[in-house]
């Protein structure tokens, strides 16, 4: 963001005319998968969404990330897929939750939205499992 919005409302920046909002995500695993802190989530995985604190998110490029083994001892973590759509509209996010108390308030991508990145993927990871994956969940 340019010096010109330091001083800017959290509801100016919203609509704020310069910049691209970056939101990443891990995605959400099956329920009863135990995973530990380091393994690979792609088997397990049953769905990507962004979220965002407000509705207003126009333009995203979007990234996912999972733990990735390239012959280490350990899996570092590794961007996955790039997405990116500007024609992203209100109703593409859910209602906001979390308005009441301490909570942070949040609103997930619908599939709408997810149809969209999809369409627009920017660089994805020369893996077939991971392919597959992206391809069946986000729609392209």
């Amino acid at each position: 963001m340019p010096t010109s919005g330091a001083n800017a409302t959290e509801e100016q920046l919203r609509a704020y005319p310069e910049g691209l909002e970056i939101k990443c995500t891990i995605g959400n695993i099956k329920k009863g998968a135990n995973l530990r802190a380091g393994q690979t989530r792609i088997t397990d995985l049953v769905s990507i969404s962004w979220q965002a604190h407000h509705r207003e998110v126009r333009e995203l490029l979007g990234l996912v990330w999972d733990f990735i083994d390239e012959g280490h001892q350990f899996n570092f973590p590794t961007i996955t897929g790039a997405f990116y759509s500007e024609e992203l509209i209100e109703n593409d996010w859910g209602q906001i939750s979390g308005t009441t108390g301490r909570n942070t308030k949040v609103s997930g991508m619908k599939s709408s939205g997810k149809k969209k990145m999809g369409q627009g993927w920017v660089s994805l990871i020369d893996k077939t499992d991971y392919l597959s994956k992206f391809k069946n969940l986000l729609k392209f």
